[in-house]
């Protein structure tokens, strides 16, 4: 095949990627842009257990339990619980709670520490097994939700609507991160992250950070035994859905702002483990995912280095071709990553949050941050791909099967998370 034969050959196949990716992230535009707020009448409105699992105190953990603890809800409990007395978490929640004095939060709080650490599964299932055994058959909605999420008044209401629907079984929102500093590592993580919303979205991977559950789903499914051999929590409720014929439905006016920063380090180390994470509990789609990905940022490094060899050895035509596919393939990616990030900060808006301006410093770092997002991403699936042990919050964990998780050691948490660098 002569350098003329492979141009041609690259763009074409980066024009096929190019229209596969606008289809795909076309469906996730449509359901963005289009997104209601769905609020059921106070008479409808099942109870709601919101289970929270803490180890360390994230920077937003004390705003984001006063935001929790005054949702416009009528009748919801929350149910903490933390590592141990010694955790910094714990003097957070104990003052925010003793703050409001049982006076202002709109809801009832109950804290305990973690009794029994499972080897069996991760610290957080281990958590979330103790507070399902710590509600009543009372409550009909079960809510999972991350200690770094920034609830608005309305967003338990947003969440629960969609299961006035009998045929869906659960609902779920997700993150959108807008970086306050925008360190490189936050923008590349920002850049990898709308390619993780539109896979979830079409692929129905729930957010465990923000997720509604059918507590009628919850006992018939044995959900609760199943956590006890797990590493996340999303990824079984996945499972538990399809097993019994139910929708999994996302709510896109529950597209959450996530400000924290990060390095390029930890951006690398959170996309492998969110990765990781799809990889044992889409193993059947994962060799898919795998080959398309490789492929196409395969073929855009090695037609990005071709258009430099030829332009510099004079070889124009096929320089052309190079320049021209990548060039494309290119402005249709950036293109898509904007309108994903208008649609995303039009819905943050509508929460009444806050949404940083996009220009100068940020604006000008994008293209080098969406270059090495290529890169991270690449290394990210190779690395979740054979990787066996994870860390995730000081603890590690070897991870060989959806049912086949081991905690190996931990260590304390005697200082409070002071950045995303180790809260996510």
């Amino acid at each position: 095949m002569t350098l003329l034969h492979l141009a041609t050959f690259a763009f074409w196949a980066l024009i096929g990627f190019a229209v596969v990716n606008a289809l795909c992230t076309t469906f996730t535009l449509v359901a963005l842009f289009r997104h209601r707020r769905e609020r059921s009448d106070d008479r409808e409105l099942p109870r709601v257990a919101i289970l929270l699992c803490l180890r360390g105190a994230d920077p937003q953990l004390a705003g984001g339990l006063q935001r929790l603890m005054n949702q416009q809800y009528p009748d919801y409990e929350i149910f903490i619980v933390i590592d141990s007395e010694a955790d910094p978490a714990w003097g957070v929640v104990k003052q925010g709670v003793d703050d409001t004095g049982g006076k202002s939060a709109a809801c009832r709080v109950h804290i305990s520490t973690l009794r029994q650490r499972l080897e069996t599964c991760s610290l957080k299932c281990s958590s979330l097994v103790q507070l399902l055994d710590q509600i009543d058959d009372s409550f009909e909605v079960v809510v999972l939700a991350d200690s770094d999420l920034e609830s608005h008044p309305t967003w338990l209401r947003e969440l629960v609507a969609p299961l006035d629907d009998p045929r869906v079984g659960a609902a779920f929102g997700n993150r959108w991160f807008l970086p306050t500093v925008g360190w490189m590592g936050s923008l590349v993580r920002q850049v990898c992250n709308a390619i993780g919303v539109v896979t979830m979205h079409l692929g129905q991977i729930p957010w465990g950070g923000s997720l509604a559950i059918r507590a009628s789903v919850v006992k018939e499914s044995g959900l609760r035994e199943t956590l006890t051999r797990s590493i996340v929590d999303d990824g079984p409720v996945r499972v538990a859905l399809r097993e019994q014929g139910l929708k999994l439905q996302f709510v896109p006016s529950l597209l959450m702002a996530n400000r924290e920063d990060c390095d390029l380090r930890f951006a690398h180390n959170f996309l492998t483990r969110q990765l990781k994470w799809t990889q044992t509990y889409m193993s059947s789609q994962w060799p898919i995912m795998l080959v398309y990905t490789l492929g196409v940022l395969g073929i855009y490094m090695v037609t990005l280095v071709l258009a430099i060899v030829c332009t510099l050895v004079g070889y124009h035509e096929e320089a052309f071709g190079f320049v021209v596919g990548s060039a494309i393939y290119s402005g249709t990616v950036m293109t898509l990553w904007f309108l994903l990030d208008v649609a995303a900060r039009r819905i943050i808006r509508a929460q009444g949050e806050p949404v940083p301006g996009f220009i100068g410093v940020q604006l000008l770092k994008l293209p080098i941050a969406m270059l090495l997002a290529v890169v991270i991403h690449v290394s990210a699936m190779v690395r979740a791909t054979v990787l066996r042990r994870v860390i995730w919050r000081g603890v590690t964990y070897e991870v060989l099967g959806p049912k086949e998780v081991s905690l190996l050691n931990e260590e304390a948490m005697e200082t409070s998370l002071e950045s995303a660098n180790v809260s996510l």
